[in-house]
């Protein structure tokens, strides 16, 4: 169900489905990922501490068998390093390396950095929605905690090639769109852009 609050400054605040959208922030960037953009650059597999509840957790370690195929230093015959630190409530923080780039990503012959998680789901014809963290699947974008979750953007999306602060900010980019689409659904994406004049 789509609803108009008003934020403080006098702003209307969409709500769908009872996610608060943050439209100044969604309307002021572009973005397209291409891993060939990041070879020597910064990227979204690096630079940040990745948070995963129990849930995405206990999907991840069934996966591990698949992703040592891309990242072998997961894995050594079935012992498997502890690739998460828990730091209470039911959270966890998946590792990174001594570059700080999750122990998930991989680089390829092509200097790509890509994800095994979202290799290895390809692999098994499964969406990567299904087996990939939530906060890196929607990436550029974020998803607040809490029961009044705020759909909104990385605050440091500038820092990374893949995307660009717009200089006219009308209209949601089709990059972005595609994200919220693949995630969240055509049904949000539609009434999100309804409500938003777009």
């Amino acid at each position: 169900m789509l609803s108009t609050e008003w934020s403080d400054n006098g702003q209307p605040k969409i709500v769908v489905d009872g996610i608060r959208v943050d439209m100044q922030a969604l309307k002021s960037i572009q973005h397209r990922c291409l891993p060939e953009v990041c070879r020597g650059a910064p990227n979204c597999c690096s630079r940040y501490q990745i948070h995963v509840g129990e849930k995405e957790l206990e999907t991840i370690v069934g996966f591990l068998p698949l992703v040592e195929k891309y990242t072998a230093s997961i894995g050594n015959d079935l012992e498997y390093e502890n690739v998460f630190d828990a730091v209470g409530n039911g959270c966890f923080i998946i590792d990174a390396d001594e570059n700080e780039q999750c122990v998930f990503a991989y680089t390829t012959a092509a200097e790509e950095t890509l994800c095994s998680l979202h290799s290895a789901a390809i692999d098994l014809d499964l969406s990567p929605l299904d087996v990939k963290p939530k906060c890196c699947s929607i990436w550029p974008l974020t998803l607040s905690d809490g029961p009044e979750p705020e759909l909104s953007v990385d605050p440091k999306f500038t820092s990374f090639p893949c995307n660009r602060k717009k200089s006219a900010p009308e209209g949601i980019d089709s990059g972005i769109q595609e994200t919220i689409r693949i995630y969240f659904g055509e049904s949000f994406l539609s009434e999100l852009l309804v409500k938003a004049g777009c």
